[in-house]
């Protein structure tokens, strides 16, 4: 009983973790931002794939696409979603002189970087790609794991990380640049 109230105590001291409030925050965003990756990705495929704004059965169908296929992009955004943590990742609370609560600026931090990673990492074709292969020509037959793991690894490259998922607990880990030898 005794380990119990004590085990009780110790999770109720993070609860005003930094890293668990901005999760919370991530996590209640993610319609929101999801949608707004597929947006950026249906945007840059329009500028790269279609400059001439010509409209075909495949650009016909980007345009009727409605947000509502962003279940693929789960692991994509939690990936994401790590990485910040990862590079933003101090535990501790500050104190906020605008009136916003932590989670409201937390909101507004996550949205603006994620905002400026997905336009960077959407200069990659094969992420556009992805993407809307994931959403908007996802025929929910279709095994796509290897999609799903072909933008995260270009996310893993963005970041020069590896973000690995043992055990239901995602950690980062540094990627070891190679060098080439010059010959």
């Amino acid at each position: 009983m005794n380990q119990v109230n004590h085990q009780t105590a110790f999770l109720q001291s993070f609860e005003k973790d930094k890293n668990i409030l901005l999760k919370t925050a991530q996590d209640q965003i993610f319609t929101d931002l999801a949608q707004r990756l597929v947006e950026i990705a249906i945007h840059k495929y329009s500028i790269y794939f279609n400059p001439l704004g010509l409209v075909d059965d495949t650009f016909q169908r980007i345009l009727d696409y409605r947000f509502d296929n962003t279940n693929e992009l789960v692991g994509i955004y939690e990936n994401l979603c790590v990485a910040y943590r990862y590079k933003y990742g101090d535990n501790q609370l500050e104190i906020i002189w605008d009136g916003k609560s932590h989670e409201e600026k937390y909101k507004e931090e996550w949205s603006n970087t994620f905002d400026r990673w997905v336009n960077d990492l959407t200069e990659n074709p094969s992420v556009i790609k992805g993407i809307l292969q994931l959403t908007v020509f996802n025929d929910k037959n279709r095994e796509l794991t290897f999609v799903r793991n072909a933008v995260k690894g270009l996310i893993n490259d963005y970041f020069e990380i590896k973000i690995l998922k043992r055990n239901g607990v995602k950690r980062v880990v540094l990627k070891e640049k190679k060098l080439r030898k010059a010959s």
